[in-house]
């Protein structure tokens, strides 16, 4: 039966209040475990089915997993925080250091597979972005990030030919400090960004990707690095688990 106008869906209600559950720390007593499908179906007065469907909403936003024939768990993983302001600053990758340092203090780091490194031609959308003509030369360097050996990021970026060449942003290891420390050592360094963000859900592509579940949310976000001159010299642009990640800007009174 359709629910009543205005009636949420049962098995949005059924995911609220386990949510608040989780958030109030009910299970830690219990190793984290949930009750089984079952009990939680008889609770609610719902089916099966529709206690699934509400799990799954909760291991779509990273709160719970499912462990192959142990059942319901509350998710051990801890966010990603990744703080705009600090990660761009010029003390972090001016010193050499990598900005996933202010993300993930001591967690394991690894980038899946090569960094993908080649000199194409501009895609028209990008060569908007930096302002030059289309089909112009850039470096366009691919990764795809996991932390703690789960796969949490694709990064794309793109740079200027005449500002990457005979630089190591043209390598696949660009070195301490990554493209930014190179670029300013050629004498481009970003002094100022740009990032846009929205959320939406993954594409077939980005789930097969990311190892997501079909549906899930990721965010795109999509940074432009500026020199003193006005000039973009890299633009970026990046694909988040919208489960493994808080987004934190710090503004200045």
């Amino acid at each position: 039966m359709s629910p009543k106008s205005g009636e949420p869906h049962k098995y949005r209600g059924i995911a609220s209040d386990l949510r608040d559950r989780i958030k109030a720390g009910e299970f830690e007593s219990e190793k984290r475990q949930l009750p089984s499908e079952r009990k939680l179906a008889d609770r609610y007065t719902a089916s099966q089915m529709t206690v699934r469907q509400a799990l799954g909403v909760l291991r779509d936003e990273g709160l719970i997993e499912s462990r192959v024939g142990s059942g319901w768990f509350v998710a051990e993983w801890r966010p990603i925080v990744r703080n705009a302001l600090e990660r761009l600053s010029a003390t972090q990758w001016g010193e050499g250091r990598s900005m996933w340092d202010v993300d993930i203090d001591d967690r394991r780091l690894e980038v899946v597979g090569r960094t993908e490194v080649e000199l194409i031609n501009s895609p028209e959308d990008v060569a908007r972005a930096l302002d030059m003509d289309v089909a112009a030369r850039v470096w366009k360097r691919n990764r795809r990030y996991a932390v703690d050996g789960e796969i949490v990021m694709r990064a794309t970026s793109y740079i200027p030919d005449d500002l990457a060449h005979d630089t190591r942003i043209t390598e696949s290891d660009s070195g301490p400090g990554g493209t930014y420390a190179r670029l300013r050592e050629a004498g481009h360094g970003p002094v100022r960004f740009r990032e846009q963000l929205r959320c939406r859900l993954a594409t077939p592509a980005e789930v097969d990707d990311l190892r997501l579940a079909a549906g899930a949310p990721v965010i795109e976000q999509h940074r432009s690095a500026m020199r003193a001159d006005g000039r973009v010299v890299e633009v970026n642009r990046m694909v988040l688990d919208a489960s493994r990640f808080l987004l934190v800007y710090d503004f200045p009174a």
